[in-house]
């Protein structure tokens, strides 16, 4: 109702607040109700609860809510300023040997709380923190490997069904993918690996490169049987045209998913090595048993198959014959589009990660709305010396730079050992309010702490504020920036005050869960970054190597970052951020775009060399060969990473969109881009020969 100050909520969180101690390896509990308030009688100390078991009448009320709305180490952290909502914290100590603690701590806290939240109308609970957030992180995948994977799966065996017209090469596909994806997760198994968040994109990366392989297999021999051949003359031929390239695309996505490994996070690690162990079993199991199924299988009609290989054989003939409207039309646009990418910012939004429907979210929303800041920065200011902390010079530069944090926009509250040492000086002096100063006197400071220290409870005494030598204190500060980039420029700010207004304090900088992963993903991307051009450097080796051509090699390249630039550029153009999930797809995306281009390339190098065909002659074999194939692929892939769209959470929701807008660029400039460009760069050499066979024949 907008006042937490009544007698009936006070007494919940009073009851809240001695229950929780009780949570599974909880080892500390501070609200409200269990804050030590300081108060001068005579020549006493007086260190009580502020709520605790005292009788709510109406002067401790009046008490309480005076002080809840102006101490500066509860205004932001106990209570809102608001005075419409009240905080908990519960502190954990979890067995680094138990890998469901999380779990059971919110288990029981969910079992406790949800009771008390169905008979208590006049309140709302939210249970926040880290631990909430990692259980509903493990949620968020386990909801989208059970749904929306799940329904990928369905998507794409619904588009090769649709496209392929064959109901036996599609159930051979299917059996291809199943295969791979648990044949990934078995073999990790073995090892007794432990899947983190990240693993969820396995299945739908190994699905999507089971599907490609078998797609142009089945495609090359649906298009050997349409040719009049024999089942198992067909099946050879099939093998023979893509051996070199399913293994050649194979390779290089192997290639670009291992540069996940120049992540700092050891999950990516995993994520990188699973999707390559995937992407070897599914060319290996396309190269022996795609071929013995359809061995097995009664020889297929495949009359559909072969008229939309004649559309998009006619469809080439059309882009051969308006090669230069299309190259510059495509070309500008491409460009164009491209010219977005520095819109685009390096950055981490985690709070962002969840909608509505998890538990985490709703409770960051509601502190955002009443506390205001959402990470807790922490910084040890240090002094260097054994007992510093009562030297007044560090405690005068100690309460400087409390209140330069408390001055920052983004700053919602400041816990610092200076205000308890105000208060306590205020205290000792009668309680005159002129006497609230930190101390001047070394051995004033000692003796306050001492006195209060030995006034406090079991379990509420400032080992969490001060370190055992007594040679630095910890300073909490609530901020609200809402990713990782204004976390760590926020943090620098801070430190250049420390060097040059504290030269009593050691260099401090922020630590904490948030500065931890602010620092995490702002390394992680740009090393991703470095991983992705030395993935390239690999790639393009291999491509120069396959396709025994410096120039075409050079042109595959091309032909293969364009769509990643364009899908990175399409995304500055509407989002501007690029975070941990979305950088991860260029690793991901590279050599499963390599595949539209090398399956192009080799169809018309084949024509090219063995053969003997023209340009024009070997593109329109490219296109009748393999056009269906790229087709096929790019429309059930993208129909498979759309759905992760449709995710609660906000990596998948990137993750799929960024990989489907890059799949369908890939195919754009395979067909409209890539055929213009070797009409431009072969025509010459096919001109240049003909003129030296008409000179040597004069």
């Amino acid at each position: 109702n907008g006042d937490a100050f009544d007698v009936e909520t006070l007494t919940l969180l009073a009851e809240l607040t001695e229950r929780a101690w009780q949570v599974p390896y909880s080892r500390r509990v501070s609200s409200l109700a269990n804050y030590q308030h300081t108060w001068a009688q005579d020549d006493d100390l007086i260190v009580e609860e502020l709520v605790g078991r005292s009788n709510l009448n109406r002067e401790r009320l009046t008490l309480i809510r005076a002080l809840a709305t102006s101490e500066p180490d509860i205004v932001g952290s106990f209570a809102s300023a608001n005075g419409a909502a009240l905080q908990i914290e519960i502190r954990l100590s979890l067995p680094a040997d138990k890998l469901d603690a999380n779990d059971e701590v919110m288990s029981w806290v969910l079992d406790w709380l949800n009771p008390i939240r169905g008979s208590r109308s006049d309140v709302e609970i939210f249970v926040g923190g880290t631990v909430a957030a990692d259980v509903d992180l493990g949620l968020a995948v386990k909801r989208d490997v059970r749904e929306l994977v799940i329904f990928s799966y369905l998507v794409i065996l619904g588009g090769l069904v649709f496209l392929l017209r064959h109901g036996l090469g599609t159930a051979a596909t299917l059996v291809i993918v199943t295969l791979s994806i648990t044949g990934t997760m078995g073999i990790y198994g073995w090892f007794g690996q432990t899947l983190e968040a990240v693993s969820g994109f396995v299945p739908s990366i190994v699905m999507t490169i089971a599907v490609a392989d078998s797609v142009h297999i089945l495609s090359s021999y649906y298009h050997e049987i349409v040719q009049g051949k024999q089942k198992q003359h067909a099946v050879l031929g099939a093998l023979r045209v893509n051996l070199m390239p399913v293994a050649l695309t194979s390779v290089t996505t192997a290639l670009g998913v291992m540069m996940l490994n120049f992540s700092d996070s050891p999950p990516y690690h995993d994520l990188g090595n699973m999707v390559a162990m995937g992407v070897g079993l599914a060319w290996f199991l396309s190269m022996t048993l795609l071929p013995a199924l359809l061995l097995w299988f009664p020889e297929p009609k495949v009359q559909s198959a072969s008229a939309f290989s004649d559309k998009i054989a006619a469809m080439g003939a059309w882009i051969i014959v308006n090669r230069r409207v299309l190259l510059l039309t495509v070309g500008g646009l491409s460009i164009a589009i491209a010219s977005f990418i520095p819109r685009n910012e390096l950055t981490e939004d985690w709070n962002g990660y969840f909608d509505e429907s998890f538990e985490i979210r709703r409770a960051s929303n509601a502190l955002a709305e009443h506390f205001g800041g959402l990470h807790a920065l922490r910084y040890v200011v240090d002094s260097g010396v054994e007992h510093g902390i009562d030297d007044p010079a560090y405690l005068a530069e100690l309460r400087d730079f409390t209140a330069w944090l408390r001055e920052q926009p983004e700053v919602s509250f400041v816990g610092s050992l200076t205000d308890l040492l105000a208060r306590l000086n205020m205290n000792l002096h009668g309680d005159n309010r002129a006497e609230r100063v930190v101390p001047k006197r070394r051995e004033l400071a000692a003796q306050y702490l001492l006195l209060y220290e030995m006034s406090l409870p079991l379990g509420q005494g400032l080992e969490d504020t001060i370190n055992v030598d007594r040679s630095a204190t910890q300073l909490v500060a609530l901020v609200s920036p809402n990713n990782s980039e204004a976390l760590i420029a926020f943090d620098l700010r801070a430190q250049a005050w420390l060097d040059e207004h504290a030269p009593h304090i050691l260099p401090s900088e922020a630590t904490g869960v948030d500065m931890v992963f602010a620092h995490i993903n702002h390394r992680n991307i740009r090393d991703l970054l470095k991983g992705v051009l030395l993935g390239i450097m690999g790639i393009a080796l291999l491509l120069f190597i396959a396709l025994r051509s410096l120039r075409l090699g050079l042109l595959s390249i091309l032909t293969n970052l364009a769509p990643a630039t364009l899908a990175y550029g399409t995304w500055g153009i509407f989002i501007g951020a690029i975070d941990m999930s979305a950088s991860v797809v260029m690793c991901m995306s590279l050599g499963i775009v390599v595949d539209d281009t090398v399956h192009f390339m080799s169809k018309y190098r084949h024509a090219r060399l063995y053969e003997g065909q023209a340009v024009d002659e070997a593109l329109r074999y490219a296109f009748r060969t393999v056009g269906l194939a790229l087709v096929v692929t790019t429309i059930v892939l993208v129909g498979g990473f759309a759905v992760l769209g449709a995710s609660h959470f906000s990596p998948s929701v990137r993750t799929g969109t960024l990989m489907a807008i890059t799949l369908s660029y890939a195919l754009v400039i395979d067909f409209f881009v890539l055929p213009p460009l070797l009409m431009l760069l072969e025509r010459r050499d096919d001109r240049q020969t003909a003129t030296q066979q008409l000179r040597e024949s004069a």
